[in-house]
């Protein structure tokens, strides 16, 4: 599978998810938004590290690189508790999926619909 074959991937799997997610690499630079993160302004001009105003702590980038596992924080938001995820694609470990959980949809408590 080539570089692009891995974006198309990217696309075809995460474009309806309702957070924003990006394909990223090491580097931070971005090479795929799904729907959510465009229309949020993101896009593959920039690096993932570029985004919002604060230094990016927290940030476990190079451990998802370096370990080639998913990794992820957790972190509060006016919406509640919500969680970033650095997940390395498997059999094309220099990419990584990006995407927090709970930081820009309110989902519903257990129960409701």
């Amino acid at each position: 599978m080539d570089n692009q074959n891995v974006i198309d991937a990217f696309h075809m799997m995460w474009d309806n998810f309702p957070e924003p997610v990006m394909l990223i690499q090491k580097s931070r630079q971005i090479y795929a938004v799904n729907k959510k993160a465009a229309s949020m302004g993101l896009n593959t001009e920039m690096k993932c590290s570029q985004i919002g105003t604060e230094p990016h702590h927290g940030c476990l980038c190079n451990k998802a690189a370096d370990e080639k596992k998913a990794v992820y924080i957790t972190y509060e938001t006016p919406l509640g508790q919500a969680y970033g995820y650095w997940i390395p694609v498997a059999g094309h470990e220099e990419y990584l999926l990006h995407f927090g959980v709970g930081y820009t949809f309110e989902y519903p408590k257990a129960g409701a619909r």
